[in-house]
């Protein structure tokens, strides 16, 4: 026995690491960290645990359409891809050329796939604009001389009562009543006609800037009116556009008069009737300018355009103070120089108020800060309640800059978790019934023989499973469908040997000398059996490789990893066992070891060889 101890230890050896690799769901040694919240923590496929097949098709960047770029083109692209998805911690993607033009990506187990085809599809330009707020602009289509006749106070009539008249007789108002005249005054304008029309369409504009104020705020007027009544008093007001109102039909518009505002800790700022607003506004009160406030305007920096390619590097982390997640960026040397220059400028406090730095990714506004103090050091962060996802999402984006192509995505399915998990269940069921049912008949009908090749079979299934996990190897439906076909296929190469062996038996050879010339017969078929199975696996992973049929190529690898530790369980360690066994007491009873015909055989051998 002594002669095949080295072996039993390798098999021992074998046996016990593939146990412990499948008996911890996560563990790491040195820089190996393997496992997951998965099924024994394997690597599970896209059909086993849902996730997202997104395809790509390669576009031109002006007008849209398909193009055919240069193979050069798509390997960059599918590079950049993969160390994008790689790196923002999405596990074990597919990643595949189709064709000349198109690119598959399959994200297993991604709970959020809207947040995957952003970070796969983004080309991630940065841009750093110089942002000014409240900037007025000149309204050339309006001439505040030519175009507007008259400013005065008054009040805007009575709306007209809608469909048919009330008989109800109006009660006589009191003379006292009579006197003061009801509702607040406003300010009116009287124009031209065509002044009119002018006014009316800077009017709507107002209106509709306003109704979409959740993406363009809006945008007031500022008046500067001069009026001769008490005080020389000098209105300043600035109009938005629901406070504009059109008197009737004429060319007269009403905003609400600009009485002056409480001095501080006063309560009773005076009288805001009709009378008083007349007395401030005198005579002859004048419009002397009239110009559109913009929210702010965007321009590039002075000192130079400030892009994504003046980056070193970007990377996610938190604020010290805080502990919010940010975006560290770091500059090389020009877009240091301008981003110290720039603000420096918007850090003195006469500019901090009305000006930002506005930072665009692809033309969609990221954040709009303001600037607290110089930065010179070439290494800023920005921030604005990011979660640490997007944290780290941006700043691949950034870092990895405009994608090599422009990619329009033309298929998109979601693979539910919960059929996946339903799929994996099916699977391990039928799995674990056809190995019962195959071990169940070689023990019965193969006896002694039989029980070594059930152990050497669960020894085959802790190996695979253990090499899939360490390699790791990502495990699909058709993968497991290639792992039970290779069961089956390792049980044919004992049942090759153990009739081998029956017969050596029967022509009276020793327990010993029968296993091993059972052995040596039965290895050319075997061997060349697993052989053209390694190389039709072969063949299915090279074309499915080039057309991207991820299910033909998944089960192509996970078959040639079972067929080769097939070989090793059914040469290696039965051959092994059961020549340990022919070294004991049963060597002397030999119809133990084969299936049928034990009388015909001699009931006590030679324990020798």
């Amino acid at each position: 026995m002594r002669r095949y101890y080295r072996s039993l230890t390798m098999i021992a050896a074998v046996t016990a690491v593939a146990v412990l690799v499948l008996a911890f769901q996560t563990f790491s040694v040195g820089g190996l960290e393997r496992g997951g919240d998965t099924l024994l923590g394997l690597q599970l496929g896209l059909d086993l645990q849902g996730g997202s097949h997104l395809v790509y098709q390669a576009v031109d960047r002006e007008t849209g359409l398909p193009i055919i770029p240069e193979p050069s083109q798509m390997d960059a692209l599918k590079r950049s891809i993969n160390d994008r998805v790689n790196a923002s911690g999405i596990s074990e993607p597919n990643i595949q050329i189709l064709g000349e033009d198109r690119l598959l990506v399959q994200l297993p187990g991604v709970q959020d796939p809207d947040r995957a085809e952003a970070l796969i599809g983004q080309t991630a330009q940065l841009v750093f604009m110089h942002r000014r707020l409240s900037v007025p602009r000149a309204l050339d289509s309006i001439s505040v001389s030519d175009d507007i006749i008259s400013v005065r106070a008054g009040l805007l009539p009575e709306p007209e009562p809608e469909g048919e008249e009330d008989q109800t007789p109006t009660p006589t108002p009191t003379p006292e009543a009579a006197q003061e005249p009801e509702g607040l005054p406003v300010l009116i304008m009287d124009f031209t006609e065509e002044g009119a029309a002018k006014f009316a369409e800077v009017s709507d504009r107002l209106l509709q800037g306003m109704s979409q104020i959740a993406e363009t705020p809006s945008t007031p007027i500022a008046l500067e009116i001069s009026g001769e009544g008490a005080d020389q008093f000098k209105f300043n007001l600035q109009v938005v556009g629901f406070s504009i109102q059109r008197i009737g039909d004429t060319n007269s518009f009403g905003i609400p008069f600009p009485f002056p505002a409480a001095a501080e800790g006063e309560e009773d700022v005076g009288a805001r009737d009709l009378a008083t607003a007349e007395a401030l506004l005198g005579d002859a009160a004048v419009v002397e300018d009239m110009v559109e406030i913009l929210n702010f305007v965007d321009t590039v920096p002075e000192y130079g355009a400030l892009t994504g390619d003046d980056l070193a590097r970007a990377y996610p982390d938190q604020h010290a103070q805080t502990s919010e997640p940010i975006v560290v960026l770091e500059f090389k040397s020009r877009g240091a120089r301008i981003w110290g220059q720039l603000t420096g400028d918007l850090a003195r406090p006469v500019q901090r108020a009305t000006n930002r730095i506005a930072i665009f990714l692809d033309d969609q506004e990221l954040i709009a800060p303001s600037v607290e103090s110089p930065i010179t050091t070439g290494t800023t962060l920005i921030r604005g309640g990011f979660t640490l996802d997007y944290a780290r999402d941006l700043a691949l984006q950034l870092e990895s800059g405009a994608l090599p192509l422009t990619i329009e995505r033309i298929q998109r399915r979601d693979v539910d978790a919960i059929l996946g998990a339903d799929s994996l269940n099916r699977s391990v069921v039928a799995g674990v019934i056809g190995m019962a049912l195959v071990l169940l008949f070689m023990v019965l009908y193969y006896r002694v023989p039989g029980v070594i090749s059930a152990l050497a079979l669960l020894i085959y299934a802790a190996t695979v499973l253990a090499i899939f996990k360490l390699i790791p190897i990502t495990l699909t439906l058709s993968g497991v469908a290639a792992v039970i076909l290779s069961i089956g296929m390792a049980v044919d190469a004992n049942i090759l040997i153990f009739e081998r062996m029956k017969e050596e038996l029967r022509m009276g050879r020793t327990l010993l000398s029968a296993v091993n010339i059972g052995f040596s017969r039965a290895w050319p078929a075997i061997r060349d059996g697993n052989v053209s199975t390694l190389i039709t696996c072969g063949i299915l992973f090279y074309f499915s490789n080039q057309l991207g049929t991820t299910i033909v190529q998944g089960f192509a690898v996970a078959l040639a990893v079972g067929v080769m530790v097939s070989l090793f369980t059914a040469i290696v360690v039965g051959r092994t066992l059961l020549r340990t066994l022919a070294l004991t007491g049963l060597a002397r009873r030999p119809g133990l070891f084969v299936p049928a015909g034990g009388s015909e055989l001699p009931q006590r051998a030679p324990a020798g060889s």
